[in-house]
């Protein structure tokens, strides 16, 4: 009888599991890209405008760049983005893009009016290893590169791990935007 007691004793009891399964192909490397975890520490290339964030699970490496409303509607079929919000392009030849866009400060065939359009003041950043992201929209300054210590110049690949490292909600966001939209680019 004991042992008919405990049997049903233990096989009422639930256990729970939790398994991932994925398939990759032979000598595929799977990382897993968890935007709920905060970085631990990392570091910026304020020359190059690279920053590298480290997770429990590895570290990740991005790119930084302030771009124009002029580039982002080429690039975005004439849409500015949301915050954290994909541009259409995931090309390198941004990075460390900063102060007018097509030198439109200096270049007088550019109208007066004009030019505003042609500031450099829209934060942007994306992953390049080990895996590329399109370009997510961080956040719009008010001027490009006044000599203010808050213009996108000084401020957008600086705050980068800032904004990485930390738990709050847009913090979560900006890793999600990263994470989910990865060497996705939309067809031209």
């Amino acid at each position: 009888m004991n042992k008919v007691g405990c049997f049903l004793c233990f096989s009422l009891m639930t256990v729970n599991a939790w398994a991932t399964e994925m398939c990759a192909r032979n000598d595929t490397i799977v990382i897993p890209l968890d935007a709920t975890i905060a970085a631990t520490d990392g570091s910026t290339n304020s020359y190059e405008w690279l920053w590298r964030a480290n997770f429990e699970y590895g570290a990740i490496y991005g790119a930084s760049a302030c771009l124009s409303k002029k580039e982002i509607m080429m690039y975005n079929n004439g849409v500015m983005p949301a915050v954290y919000q994909p541009i259409n392009t995931s090309s390198d030849e941004l990075i460390a893009s900063s102060s007018y866009y097509m030198n439109a400060n200096t270049d007088t065939s550019i109208p007066a009016t004009e030019k505003p359009d042609y500031e450099r003041k829209y934060c942007f950043r994306k992953l390049i290893h080990p895996i590329s992201s399109m370009w997510i929209y961080i956040y719009g300054y008010s001027v490009a590169d006044s000599g203010a210590q808050y213009t996108c110049t000084a401020s957008c690949n600086g705050t980068a791990i800032d904004n990485l490292r930390v738990s709050t909600t847009a913090a979560k966001n900006e890793r999600n935007a990263l994470f989910s939209n990865i060497a996705i680019e939309q067809p031209k």
